[in-house]
């Protein structure tokens, strides 16, 4: 098979596989396929060999066409996955003879006289480049998609594929070479929304074959000395601790730094300087023990070296993000990869357990797709400035965005509501240009990126009778837990960002509402195999509850977002009801037979009385709050697919349960159950 890829790679095939004593399966797969000029979606493990795999024969594809410019466009996630990128890439295509670029926010400068033969960016950096010099993509050839999954159903995702159409146009509709990357994914039409031809994408997919070890552990007191005791014994040199917040990381380091481990503690995350990250990520490479805490930024393929465990605190968003975490770590091994989950509550170990099964089996449970409606105003802007010469028309504007949205009433809407805002101002009949409203935006590159610039921002806590500052938290809930107390609010200062509180005595509060910035957490439609384990011998499908004394408890899992804005719709409606770690509901309803369903009016009304909350949480883009105040609640009703989960909350019927059917419950949550007669 070797020699056969050789006769099809007669320019690429040393620089890019010669190293290799053997080609790996995805690329004896795909690189038939794509030399046969076949548009590929190409899904395979980490460190599989993927970028070679697409790399190699579109620059095979485009040396056979001996035209020069600009011919390879390779769009890529995040700034650090590009850098690692052109470390890999510069020396075999300089081998070739040929010239290779970056084109990110650190490194913003292209020559439109000297270009590169292959630029790496990111969509924020191609939105510029489209906007700026158009003309560079006029000899492209093809253009690559790395790490898909982590872009789509993100504003950032939705913004790429009218990026693409864009491009298309000013290609004046010839055809291009289009290849886009996963590593974990399970819908095989993901590239239907980005390429222009759907009917000729050949779907390469490569399973994870290694077996997956793992191992959950509470979060107990000592138990990080236990850890650290174990990677000793098991011989770890390097370890990837992954955490699903930047705090947490930096908390995290100073706990292990005073427990004196024999391995450095180092911190990657976005909040770092890009200075600061390569000097990580260069100091993983190097060194021959480490352990490494980190968000999502390392999810992706950067080279940090052999990792030899990955740790999880907590579990991630998803199923397809443990898969990417779980991936990163055992490259040595190829039969085995190894991890331990650390898990804080009930919910935690479930989903934790449910979430390795899912992996086992290729499960991802991914949420339906729908596109999001912030992109819209940051596409006008955008699209405007690429024609600042001669003017926007809606016409103009509908016609890049007709694939992605063909809803005529809500575009309109967007439009006009920008020419309101004085955003746009018409200066012939039918043609707008951008106004000094959004100069700031254009000066520092921001009219570019839909990733959202703040969080929605701390609130500092105080005693309402003693007036005394209590500390910060982010998730406001009722009650909730601050320096093992519990307290309960009662006043809210929005514009200070004040919360004042008493203390309450014996009670449970909650420690967190959100599941995190910019991540929804697991789909509703996995709450059944949730269900399925705590209560394995359940006499039917549906949601278990028992009756004490005058209250009923439903276990719902709905986790803590889905459960705050059903539980606050309920009390608007009038239904008294208290939500216990997302776990379970209590009603003061004795004689309760289905579950309480909200009316959707309700639920809207709870989404625009808490809009800029769950714009934070849910990832809305920096240019949500461009929209109308009507389709703002509509974007954040659609990414919460409310009539998706109010369809399953109804179709699924109570089934009855024992206080003794609760023994599967951890002791923390048998505690919650004494307490639903306060």
């Amino acid at each position: 098979m070797n020699f056969q890829i050789k006769k099809l790679l007669p320019k690429t095939y040393f620089p890019f596989l010669g190293r290799f004593s053997a080609l790996t399966e995805v690329q004896m797969k795909a690189i038939p396929e794509i030399m046969q000029y076949k548009d590929v979606l190409v899904i395979s493990p980490s460190a599989s060999g993927k970028t070679e795999a697409v790399v190699a024969p579109l620059l095979e594809q485009a040396l056979s066409e001996n035209c020069a410019g600009l011919r390879i466009l390779y769009i890529s996630p995040t700034r650090a996955l590009v850098n690692d990128l052109y470390r890999r890439l510069l020396e075999p295509v300089n081998y070739l003879g040929l010239t290779i670029e970056r084109k990110t926010g650190d490194y913003p400068q292209i020559s439109e006289k000297k270009l590169p033969y292959i630029i790496l960016t990111t969509p924020e950096s191609f939105d510029s480049l489209l906007c700026r010099h158009p003309k560079i993509f006029l000899m492209l050839h093809g253009v690559i998609l790395d790490e898909l999954h982590l872009l789509h159903g993100t504003p950032r995702g939705d913004q790429l594929r009218i990026l693409l159409k864009r491009l298309e146009r000013i290609l004046g509709g010839r055809k291009i070479s289009c290849a886009a990357l996963s590593a974990t994914i399970d819908d095989f039409q993901i590239a239907n929304y980005y390429f222009p031809d759907p009917q000729k994408i050949s779907v390469i997919s490569v399973p994870e074959r290694r077996l997956l070890d793992y191992k959950l552990i509470p979060a107990h007191k000592g138990y990080l000395t236990e850890l650290i005791t174990e990677f000793i014994t098991k011989g770890f040199r390097k370890i990837l601790w992954f955490f699903n917040a930047r705090s947490l990381v930096e908390e995290f380091m100073l706990k292990l730094k005073k427990l004196s481990p024999p391995y450095p503690v180092l911190g990657h995350h976005s909040s770092l300087s890009k200075k600061e990250r390569e000097s990580i990520e260069h100091f993983m490479n190097t060194s021959s023990r480490a352990i490494l805490c980190a968000t999502s930024t390392l999810e992706l393929g950067i080279d940090i070296g052999d990792i030899d465990c990955v740790v999880q605190y907590r579990p991630p968003p998803n199923v397809s993000s443990l898969l990417q975490r779980i991936g990163r770590g055992n490259r040595r091994n190829h039969e085995r990869l190894y991890t331990i989950g650390i898990y804080a509550s009930l919910l935690d170990r479930i989903v934790f357990e449910t979430f390795f099964e899912c992996a086992r089996d290729g499960k991802l449970y991914t949420r339906p797709y729908l596109p999001s409606l912030a992109v819209l105003p940051q596409q006008i802007f955008s699209y405007a400035y690429q024609r600042r010469r001669v003017g926007l028309t809606f016409e103009a504007f509908n016609n890049v965005t007709n694939h992605y949205l063909d809803d005529f009433e809500i575009k309109s809407k967007v439009f006009e509501f920008t020419v309101q805002k004085g955003y746009l101002r018409e200066v012939r009949r039918g043609i707008y240009f951008l106004t000094e409203k959004l100069e700031k935006k254009l000066t520092y590159g921001k009219i570019h990126s839909n990733i959202q610039e703040k969080s929605f921002g701390a609130y500092a806590v105080y005693d309402a009778e003693s007036g005394r500052f209590l500390g910060q938290i982010f998730y406001l809930s009722e009650r909730f837990i601050l320096g093992g107390k519990t307290y309960e609010v009662l006043r809210i200062d929005e514009k200070e960002f004040k919360v004042f509180v008493r203390h309450l005595e014996d009670e449970i509060g909650s420690t967190k509402i959100f599941e995190g910035t910019g991540a929804l957490g697991y789909h509703y439609q996995m709450i059944p195999l949730f269900i399925k384990k705590i209560f394995p011998n359940l006499s039917q499908t549906g949601f278990p509850y028992f009756v004490k004394a005058n209250q009923t408890a439903i276990i719902h899992m709905l986790g803590g977002l889905y459960s705050f804005i059903i539980k606050q719709a309920l009390k608007k409606e009038g239904i008294r009801v208290t939500d216990f770690e997302g776990v379970m509901f209590v009603f003061d309803w004795p004689h309760l037979t289905y579950f309480p369903v909200p009316e959707k009016q309700t639920i809207r009304e709870v989404i625009n009385e808490n809009l800029f909350r769950l714009e934070d949480n849910l990832g809305s883009g920096a240019f949500f709050r461009y929209l109308p105040r009507e389709l703002q609640i509509e974007e954040h009703y659609r990414a919460l697919d409310i009539d998706g989960l109010l369809d399953f909350i109804s179709s699924w019927p109570l089934v009855r349960i024992s206080i003794d059917d609760m023994i599967n419950l951890d002791p923390q949550t048998l505690s919650n159950t004494s307490k639903i007669e306060n």
